[in-house]
């Protein structure tokens, strides 16, 4: 054979090869043809499409293929304005990619551009062909709102109820609802209702479950667990998603499972942050040996805030301050509520006071302005006066030298503090005698006024040198 039938007889096998495998890419052919050359039979399944959260450019594609399906494909129509979405000669198939969401249960294309279009999805099972409804995309239109807010209530510990708005939207067809392990993303459970509401896991208004098996695994207690609804119209457009934790057991079940713990009384305060509408910090005075540190938080503000049924865990990020000598939570939300710490050391159970987060109505005041006078050499002393919220009842005072190194935290109910004098503190938050101040040096001074409430009205920090 010469070399010249070698490559023509190379290129013909390649040629017949390419041709047998079903790509549509080497082979492009519309849904229609793919339909009636795959199977004599057409099965249907549910998929659904969302924009992603502050991105229309981006849009998720989700299916929930059955066990055991293989050669998951995307199709997208020609033109938005086909004649009929039903026309499947109208549709192409698009390479984009795959993944799995909540173990497989779910799997989501993820497709990039702005401009809008009817999709679907299909895939293979035991040699049967599944298609879904078509999609009408509406990333440009009405891109899908993201949200956490749902009400999560627990008529028993391990049997919680969601509820859920439809946000003045009209259209909701049904709802899917999944609940997964944060610590892991792993699933526990996937639902669909025709009703804006479900309890874990009560099925009597469940239409669809998609778990193997039917009933899934108790939660647990202590446990984070994510919350996640889609709100998807009769087009099969996801109008809204709700993401929100949960934590089964609240606080007054956590406190009578420790009851044979000694009850201490814990110290907590909240501030908003500087220039933020949403940011909070929650302080609290973190003792020697303190271990399984819990920030819980109620519902809202209308609650009484001693009915410790009312507060839930949530797991907010935590790190020391001020050397330290002070521990502190951030939360990023704009809702108002109460919130209540604990920790343990040793056999006892350290509780603090409820602290009532006023980040919209009492914004904290972040000042400077502090006279520091040295009636006494190395021995400045502080005097300040409330801002505009006159609510204070006691203050905190926190010494620190250049290096942001702790040296005193000290309380009192007066507008006034000498350094080293304790003629008018009422608590300290430093175990040992403050290190003199040395001459010359430079030293950083905060002061919180703090409400009987435990929210901080009031921050000034200053440098000054000592004299």
């Amino acid at each position: 054979m010469t070399i010249k039938n070698l490559l023509l007889t190379i290129f013909v096998t390649l040629f017949l090869f390419s041709c047998s495998q079903d790509t549509d890419v080497t082979v492009p052919r519309n849904l229609q043809e793919y339909i009636e050359a795959s199977s004599n039979n057409l099965g249907e399944t549910f998929a659904y499409a969302a924009s992603a959260d502050g991105d229309a450019s981006t849009t998720y594609i989700y299916v929930a293929p059955e066990e055991g399906a293989t050669d998951i494909r995307y199709y997208e129509a020609d033109s938005l304005n086909v004649d009929n979405e039903l026309d499947f000669v109208n549709y192409r198939r698009k390479n984009v990619t795959l993944t799995d969401v909540f173990d497989g249960k779910l799997q989501r294309f993820t497709r990039t551009g702005d401009d809008e279009n009817w999709c679907l999805v299909t895939y293979l099972l035991d040699g049967e062909l599944y298609k879904s409804n078509p999609i009408r995309l509406k990333n440009a239109t009405k891109p899908t709102s993201w949200t956490d807010e749902v009400t999560i209530k627990f008529p028993e510990t391990l049997k919680p109820t969601f509820t859920w708005s439809d946000f003045g939207v009209t259209d909701n067809a049904i709802y899917f609802e999944a609940i997964s392990k944060v610590e892991d993303n792993s699933f526990i459970s996937g639902t669909y209702t025709l009703d804006a509401t479900f309890q874990y896991f009560d099925t009597s208004n469940v239409e669809v479950n998609i778990n193997t098996p039917l009933t899934p695994d108790d939660l647990v207690e202590d446990t984070e667990y994510l919350f996640t609804m889609m709100a998807i119209s009769a087009d099969n457009w996801v109008n809204t998603v709700i993401e929100e934790t949960f934590i089964p057991r609240n606080l007054e079940e956590y406190l009578e499972f420790n009851s044979e713990k000694t009850l201490e009384k814990a110290t907590a305060f909240a501030a908003s942050a500087s220039e933020s509408e949403s940011l909070t910090y929650i302080y609290y005075d973190h003792l020697v040996g303190a271990s399984d540190m819990r920030y819980y938080e109620t519902d809202d503000l209308d609650v009484d805030e001693n009915d410790f049924s009312q507060y839930r865990r949530k797991n907010l990020s935590d790190g020391a301050v001020y050397g330290g000598e002070l521990r502190r939570y951030s939360r990023t939300d704009t809702k108002e509520s109460w919130c209540i710490v604990t920790f343990v050391v040793g056999d006892k159970l350290y509780k603090s006071a409820p602290v009532k987060i006023k980040i919209v109505n009492r914004p904290t005041e972040w000042l400077t302005d502090i006279t520091i006078d040295f009636p006494e050499t190395l021995k400045p002393k502080f005097t300040w006066v409330d801002g505009k919220y006159k609510e204070s009842t006691n203050y905190l005072q926190v010494i620190t030298d250049s290096g942001s190194t702790f040296l005193s935290g000290t309380f009192t109910e007066e507008n006034t503090f000498q350094y080293y004098i304790d003629t008018n503190v009422i608590a300290k938050i430093n175990l040992e005698t403050p290190a003199d101040l040395i001459f010359d040096d430079e030293y950083n001074v905060t002061v919180m006024g703090i409400s009987e409430d435990n929210w901080v009205n009031l921050v000034i920090q200053e440098s000054f040198i000592v004299e």
